[in-house]
């Protein structure tokens, strides 16, 4: 009997991204207000779309190969797409106040 694969839940993409950092600042993408939206199909693969606060942002390529890293060792994933949401909005205001004290005290003005 075959039965199919599980396909990761947004649970577990979340839990995943948790560990890809800011390529700025050590904190998680969800906590820096980057993490925008995740979709995923019922045969595994997954999108992830970035509120990116910097046009030009260096870091963009090093995120996408986290992002990929981090999705791609979830079980039933089966390809990862990265966009990089230029048309969302990103302020400062968005990131949690915890996480402002934290930048704070490690030099980046917020």
């Amino acid at each position: 009997m075959v039965t199919e694969a599980a396909v990761p839940t947004e649970e577990a993409v979340r839990h995943a991204l948790g560990a890809v950092n800011d390529p700025h600042v050590p904190v998680s993408l969800e906590k820096m207000a980057m993490l925008r939206d995740i979709a995923i199909s019922q045969a595994g693969e997954v999108t992830v779309e970035l509120g990116i606060p910097c046009l030009a942002c260096p870091g963009v390529s090093m995120l996408k190969e986290q992002i990929t890293s981090a999705v791609m060792a979830i079980p039933g994933a089966r390809s990862v797409e990265v966009r990089e949401g230029w048309h969302h909005r990103w302020t400062a205001d968005m990131v949690e106040e915890p996480t402002r004290i934290y930048m704070r005290k490690y030099g980046v003005n917020v």
